[in-house]
């Protein structure tokens, strides 16, 4: 995902529900900080590198069982996520909380 510039990003004020449809928690809404690209003379366009979005899916014993059996996408997805597991939008989204990318970029790699 493209990195907001640290020179030029300005905070943006989203509509709580927004929010939340988005995947933040209601308990973070209060301190949560989103940043959106504004442009200066150092990038041009409000953003300047990139951010690495990932998801890592350790294999526990129970994922381990579901793949064993010939278990779909969307079992493995279920157990990961009992297993506190970020997917690639979690990803995504620690990084608009940690203010490195902006929401609408993170909107733009995770979604179909």
């Amino acid at each position: 995902a493209r990195r907001l510039c640290q020179h030029c990003k300005e905070e943006t004020k989203i509509p709580a529900e927004e929010l939340i449809n988005q995947g933040f928690r209601e308990a973070e809404l209060n301190d949560l900080e989103i940043f959106k690209a504004a442009g200066c003379d150092q990038c041009n366009h409000g953003y300047k590198g990139r951010v690495g979005v990932y998801e890592v899916l350790p294999i526990s014993e129970e994922i381990g069982r579901i793949i064993m059996e010939s278990g779909n996408a969307l079992q493995i997805a279920g157990q990961a996520r009992k297993e506190g597991i970020n997917d690639l939008r979690q990803s995504g989204l620690n990084k608009v909380r940690m203010g490195l990318t902006s929401l609408e970029e993170i909107n733009r790699v995770t979604t179909d």
